[in-house]
């Protein structure tokens, strides 16, 4: 319910000032050609504070009211936009389409949907870049409709140069929305229409929308049609440390930050907050002796947490509550991202006003004003293309760091 709407609820009845004639009966001033004219919404706002803080009702009773009403409709936002369990703990859905490797789709005919907002989307297109999959996988970007779902529109959000990635139409199927994608398949469809989803134009089916999935067919399964099939992200030698390193990260950095925003009570915030800045403080510590999370090898482990950094002070600092100290605070942290963000092709993934429209404008129950702050002139493209320094640490493996 809109803002206003929901203060007018709450509004005592008020006589009004004059009353029709007693011998004029409603029905006939009607239809005697004069038509009333509608409430004009400026002299309503601007009667509105009158009304609400007049003698008709204490401000204090109207507060507690529209407080009560209020987080009523915040709760029942939040339930739609990020279920909790009971005791207000953010639980992610699992994806519905999962690649395995018996999957039958057409590898010549892949289409990629992205969000530009979405860290799980960006993963997959950092590793599209790195592998030279550009001109094999076609990309759609879609931007946030105002209800939340990823709609494809020739967009107003500029890149920084000609080479940002921007939203834009749907070149494999030309659909208004995602949502339209998702029910061509056979069969339809009426779940959850997230991204990254990865499409078989051929056969109008969804070969998989989990991120990792995709990246781990991006890098391994598709180096017939890479332009760059020797670079391996996930190398067999450190598969194990990979997956160690994604157990710790992605439920207390990558979904960390999440359970920290949505959030429905302050006892899964101070959880959720603990656990990111204890994780992201033990990172630090370890990418001071490490190149990258494995050693001196780029790896998926660090795709995966790089998406999550380059938002932290842009975004989940501020509009997620995760205000114990910025990403810039830590010298390591963000010299690795700088780092990350360095390496050719990475920086043409990161559109910053796109992100920062998709969680400030969109995400209505945490920013019902829809205001946006300032960029943070730490994430500014200058800021990041300062020298990082970390070429040194390179050639010495540094002791893996086990967090259990």
């Amino acid at each position: 319910m809109p803002n206003s709407l929901l203060l007018i609820s709450h509004l005592p009845i008020i006589p009004p000032t004059h009353t029709t004639p007693r011998h004029v009966s409603p029905r006939m001033s009607l239809n005697n050609n004069q038509t009333p004219k509608p409430p004009n919404p400026s002299s309503l706002l601007t009667s509105l504070p009158k009304l609400l803080w007049g003698p008709s009702l204490p401000p204090g009773l109207l507060i507690s009211t529209v407080r009560t009403a209020w987080h009523s409709t915040w709760q029942l936002m939040m339930s739609q936009l990020a279920p909790s369990d009971s005791s207000g703990h953010y639980t992610r859905p699992t994806s519905k389409f999962r690649h395995v490797a018996t999957t039958q789709f057409s590898r010549q005919n892949l289409h990629l949907y992205v969000g530009l907002p979405c860290p799980w989307a960006h993963r997959t297109l950092i590793v599209r870049n790195l592998k030279g999959l550009e001109e094999t996988i076609p990309v759609s970007i879609a931007s946030p409709g105002q209800d939340g779902s990823w709609e494809f529109k020739s967009s107003p959000i500029p890149g920084l140069d000609k080479d940002i990635l921007i939203p834009g139409k749907d070149s494999a199927n030309g659909c208004k929305n995602l949502r339209e994608v998702y029910g061509l398949r056979r069969g339809g469809y009426n779940g959850r229409t997230t991204v990254p989803m990865l499409w078989d134009v051929q056969n109008k089916e969804v070969v998989c929308n989990e991120s990792y999935d995709i990246i781990e067919l991006f890098n391994s399964g598709l180096n017939g049609l890479a332009s760059n099939p020797g670079l391996d992200l996930s190398p067999l030698e450190l598969k194990g440390r990979i997956e160690e390193w994604n157990r710790v990260i992605y439920p207390n950095v990558n979904n960390g930050v999440y359970r920290c925003g949505f959030a429905q009570s302050q006892g899964a915030y101070d959880t959720a907050v603990s656990e990111l800045f204890s994780t992201l403080d033990m990172l630090d510590d370890h990418l001071g002796r490490s190149r990258y999370l494995c050693g001196g090898t780029l790896t998926l482990a660090d795709i995966c947490l790089f998406t999550t950094l380059i938002r932290f002070d842009l975004v989940y600092n501020v509009l997620f509550k995760c205000t114990k100290k910025k990403l810039l605070e830590y010298s390591n942290l963000h010299a690795y991202m700088r780092d990350l963000y360095q390496i050719p092709k990475v920086a043409a993934t990161c559109n910053f006003t796109a992100i920062m429209d998709g969680y400030y404008k969109t995400l209505f129950p945490l920013n019902p004003g829809s205001i946006q702050p300032v960029m943070p002139s730490g994430c500014e493209h200058e800021a990041l293309s300062r020298p990082h320094n970390r070429e040194s640490l390179s050639s010495t493996e540094s002791k893996y760091v086990q967090v259990q």
